[in-house]
This record gives C-alpha cells, structure tokens and sequence, in this order.
C-alpha cells in the first residue's frame, strides 16, 4: 500500500524550495553512480548511511531540519510508526537518452519505508515493481523485466510512502528538465 498526500507542502515552503533548493547556489553534488554505474547524477545528502542498530544519525545539511518537519507532519497525518530515520538524501536527476528508467533496486538489506516528496513538477514517474527483496541482489540490473505494481508522478507537493522492500527506480525525465526529491528511509 502506498501513503500518498497530495498538495502537501505549505506556500511558504514551496517558495524556500524554490528559492534554495531550486536556485542556482545550492550545492548539489556530482555522483559518479546511483545502483551502478550506467546512472550518474546530482545529490545533498541530508542524513548519511549508517548502522542504525549501534549509532544515531547525524545530520548533514542545513536543510535537514525542514526535511525532517515535513516528514514529521506527514507521519503524523498517516499515523505511522517512527522508530529511527537511517538515511536522507536530495536527488536531482535528469534526462537519459539510452534508458527509460534506472536499476530496480532497494535502500537497505533490512525492513524499512520510503519517504519522497517531490520538489518540483516533472516528468520521470517514481515505478514501484511487484517483487520484493529476498535478501540476495539489492540492485537487479535495468534489462531485467519486472511488472510494475504502482507508478506515481511528481508534482511538487505530493508526498508518498511505501514499502522499501519492494524494488523500486525513477524513470527519467525528459530533456532539459530536472527531477528534484527529498527521500528519507525509516523503521
């Protein structure tokens, strides 16, 4: 089942968005690979990987704590249970002329959620796949061709949640546009 609540960000955060996130001194960082090394693109990390069965997480940007608001008023809406945040992250992706979409994969090798909310109207869907992680491959390679149970389109403002069990990838979006989401994971 996928959480979902649309129009989710208030005026004011919408125009820091746009104004920070979105403005041209935010510092986004060039990666090399997301699940391998076919995909590159742009991330802030918010809340680094870490294990969070022995450590707490420690936060990494500036814009953490207006993530984590906005996560919090969501969970509070949905009613969900919040033991630990164990990563979060700004990505920015963009067009890719030989694939349609990146590598299925998951977060984590445990039981976790997955957070998004997109900061920005665009195209490139969010496809949620009907197979789950079975403790072998968190990554299966983009040929390989799975059923989709779910597919959701960005539009600034809208929030999801889902099982971070199931593989799950972003489709790109089409040329000369960006793709801009927070996700944060928890158990």
């Amino acid at each position: 089942m996928i959480l979902e609540s649309k129009n989710f960000l208030f005026d004011q955060e919408i125009v820091e968005i746009n104004n920070y996130i979105l403005g041209n001194n935010f510092p986004w960082y060039f990666q090399e690979s997301a699940t391998s090394n076919k995909f590159h693109f742009f991330s802030h990390g918010l809340i680094q990987r870490y294990n969070h069965t022995k450590e707490e997480p420690q936060s990494n940007s500036d814009v953490t704590p207006h993530i984590m608001k906005m996560f919090e008023r969501f969970a509070d809406e949905h009613k969900l249970k919040v033991n630990k945040i164990t990563r979060g992250c700004l990505n920015l992706t963009h067009h890719h002329g030989k694939f349609i979409h990146g590598d299925p994969h998951v977060d984590h090798e445990f039981d976790h959620k997955v957070f998004m909310i997109y900061l920005n109207n665009t195209s490139g869907d969010t496809i949620i796949f009907d197979k789950k992680y079975n403790g072998k491959k968190t990554v299966l390679d983009v040929s390989k061709k799975l059923k989709i149970k779910e597919r959701i389109k960005p539009e600034l403002g809208k929030a999801i949640c889902f099982d971070g069990s199931y593989y799950h990838t972003a489709a790109f979006c089409k040329p000369m546009q960006r793709r801009v989401v927070a996700v944060l994971t928890f158990v």
